[in-house]
């Protein structure tokens, strides 16, 4: 008796591997939202130099957090897997910090181009308050074809002879 095929969808390779990144990115913002919301309910109640000086002393679960991040990347460099865009943009890559808007990270809107005449130009910026770094996403701007996919150019740059 012949084994039933498989369908396509069921043949991915390194299922594993992804179900393993996805539980650690799950795992590392629940570890980052717990540690938010503990720190803005400890700012409500103390006031004064001594509050941020204790908040200094305990980390929370901020360090787990960052972590299970560093996880993530040796476990996809390891198996020459790519995170999403979406999982790439909440974690930065300067120090591993998972980034929540309003409390480790602030998100801004910048136009560069000759004193923002050009509206296709703007630049989302998250700064992560960690370490200072900064990455830069294209806002409103949608994305070119690959190469190979574009008809109306041609292929190296060289021009195709009519005759």
């Amino acid at each position: 008796m012949a084994k039933a095929k498989k369908k396509p969808s069921e043949n991915v390779q390194n299922r594993q591997q992804y179900t393993r990144i996805n539980y650690l990115h799950q795992a590392a913002a629940y570890l980052a939202v717990q540690n938010a919301a503990k720190t803005s309910a400890q700012g409500f109640d103390k006031h004064g130099p001594s509050a941020m000086t204790e908040d200094a002393k305990n980390p929370g679960h901020e360090n787990v957090a960052r972590r299970l991040v560093a996880d993530i990347s040796a476990v996809s460099k390891k198996v020459v897997i790519r995170p999403t865009p979406a999982m790439r943009r909440t974690v930065c890559k300067a120090c591993d910090a998972f980034l929540i808007e309003g409390h480790n990270c602030t998100t801004t809107i910048d136009n560069l181009s000759k004193q923002g005449r050009k509206p296709w130009a703007d630049v989302m910026v998250m700064k992560c308050h960690t370490c200072g770094h900064a990455k830069r996403f294209p806002v409103n701007c949608p994305r070119q074809k690959r190469r190979a996919l574009r008809g109306d150019a041609s292929l190296d740059g060289h021009v195709q002879d009519a005759g």
